[in-house]
């Protein structure tokens, strides 16, 4: 008896219980899919960097790119320098500041990957190894 005398404040009660459980469902589900969209969000970003870095990598012309880093050195100064399918090894000594500068950046500005990269500073001139791929 004392239940009927309440059943319409029991009936509130639940219903505003209800309605509180609803809302925190739908609010941790609009958190969930907003995680989601930023998820896809990255991941589309870096398909699109690994299929450009893909187009960079596959270029014919690379190879060509990296020969040319030997340009602008003396013969003397190139120890070694042999591309062997996509990997480069080169060793250079006596070389200027201004002149390893601008190896590396030749180097920097292409495609590859460094591996290696050992410069030694000896009696004012440079000694390097270098070690790429792509």
């Amino acid at each position: 008896m004392i239940w009927k005398r309440y059943q319409n404040e029991l009936i509130v009660g639940v219903a505003l219980v209800l309605m509180l459980a609803v809302y925190l469902y739908k609010n941790s589900q609009v958190k969930q899919l907003d995680s989601t969209k930023i998820e896809v969000a990255q991941s589309v970003e870096e398909i699109g960097e690994i299929i450009a870095l893909k187009q960079q990598w596959g270029d014919p012309k690379l190879k060509q790119r990296v020969e040319k880093v030997k340009q602008g050195l003396q013969s003397g100064k190139i120890k070694s320098f042999t591309v062997k399918g996509k990997k480069l090894t080169a060793s250079l000594q006596g070389l200027s500041s201004k002149e390893m500068n601008s190896v590396i950046t030749k180097l920097e500005n292409i495609a590859i990957q460094i591996v290696k990269l050992s410069v030694q500073h000896k009696d004012g001139t440079y000694q390097m190894e270098i070690k790429c791929k792509w």
